[in-house]
């Protein structure tokens, strides 16, 4: 195939086009307490594609290493599922359409931080509608006994807050004693972004939602000269017509741009563009500073199914990046209905591509970078 040289394209606003990929960003996790102060969570989501509902699969989380994330037994947890207010703003109207409640007693050798919450009742969510999974703590003590909601944090948050969700679809929303109206989840002053993790599962099978759990800033790896990471995947569901790319990641050094290929498995070259001349160098390791590289093809370009191909992050030796990837919770109990099911991130390593390492373990295949093709669906 030709070479194609990938030009610059803009993320219009309010108009949420058609992607391939993960198509999310972080720079770390953030739990909201549940009781302290009386706090409340709601997770708004876009029934999509609506049906019965058969429950949901929340990150809740506690440590018995760390401050901050419970105390005491836990308290109680209550879980509703409530109809949208109808507003503008899309708040929850209070209506209870299915109920869970449920008094924990957590210990030290428990770590069932994704359960599948059934409720009292299955309602049939209607496709396009606007629902919110509220959570709360009645417990009677739940200053001193309590456990948080983990979401996924932005240092800054983009608009949208995450580019291929409408900031209606998918978002975090709070509550408490001193602010009872419900607002966006975010520390006051600040533009910072939350995403839930949560999976919305249907009795017919299907699901919708956010599946991963950890964001591996501390395992960034360095692209320049060299070393260079990548997503190699293999397509399934049909042709992919990708008419452009988007990758996020952070300068380290330099002022060149970043190299954007999409190569075979066999390392041939399909297109190549580069971008990122305007992000400033940041410190490795620093929360934030990280920024979206995009470019488009002039023509789309077809990929079938059953090819595999690798998208390539590179970089000349005097302008240095970095890049880390999102993992994929499907062995916690979410499905593929919430991570990219079709690659996972590698990097190279003495010239050969591996797969991330993290935690010890390296040549691992449950991770994604922050990525998305834009599809021509013409």
């Amino acid at each position: 195939m030709k070479n194609l040289l990938l030009l610059a394209f803009p993320l219009l606003l309010g108009a949420q086009p058609a992607t391939y990929g993960p198509g999310l960003q972080g720079d770390s996790l953030a739990n909201t307490t549940l009781g302290p102060s009386g706090n409340e969570v709601s997770c708004r989501f876009r029934a999509e594609p609506g049906g019965t509902l058969r429950g949901i699969r929340p990150f809740i989380i506690w440590s018995f290493r760390k401050a901050g994330y419970h105390g005491g037994t836990g308290g109680m947890l209550k879980v509703e599922l409530q109809a949208d207010d109808g507003s503008t703003a899309h708040l929850p109207s209070g209506q209870a359409l299915a109920t869970s409640v449920q008094r924990l007693y957590i210990v030290p050798a428990s770590d069932q931080f994704y359960p599948l919450i059934t409720f009292d009742r299955n309602p049939a969510l209607t496709r396009g509608a606007f629902y919110h999974v509220v959570f709360s703590n009645p417990h009677p003590l739940g200053e001193e006994n309590f456990v948080s909601v983990n979401a996924i944090f932005s240092k800054v948050a983009d608009r949208p807050r995450q580019p291929t969700r409408g900031d209606d679809d998918w978002a975090m929303l709070f509550r408490n004693k001193l602010h009872p109206a419900w607002t966006l989840r975010r520390t006051p002053g600040t533009g910072e972004g939350f995403t839930p993790i949560m999976e919305v599962s249907y009795a017919q099978g299907a699901g919708q939602g956010v599946g991963y759990m950890e964001i591996w800033m501390g395992a960034a790896r360095p692209i320049g000269g060299a070393s260079r990471v990548g997503e190699l995947f293999t397509v399934r569901g049909g042709p992919k017509r990708i008419a452009g790319v988007a990758v996020r990641v952070r300068r380290l050094s330099g002022a060149g741009p970043l190299a954007l290929r999409l190569e075979t498995a066999a390392g041939k070259l399909l297109a190549e563009g580069r971008g990122g001349e305007d992000l400033a160098a940041t410190p490795s390791g620093s929360l934030g500073g990280c920024g979206w590289v995009r470019a488009a093809f002039p023509a789309p370009i077809t990929l079938d199914p059953g090819q595999t191909c690798r998208l390539v992050l590179a970089a000349a030796e005097d302008s240095r990046f970095e890049a880390f990837p999102l993992r994929k919770g499907t062995d916690k109990g979410f499905t593929n209905a919430t991570v990219f099911g079709d690659g996972h991130a590698e990097f190279t390593k003495d010239g050969t591509w591996v797969g991330w390492e993290q935690w010890g373990k390296g040549g691992r295949t449950d991770s994604d970078l922050q990525f998305y093709f834009e599809l021509n669906v013409k």
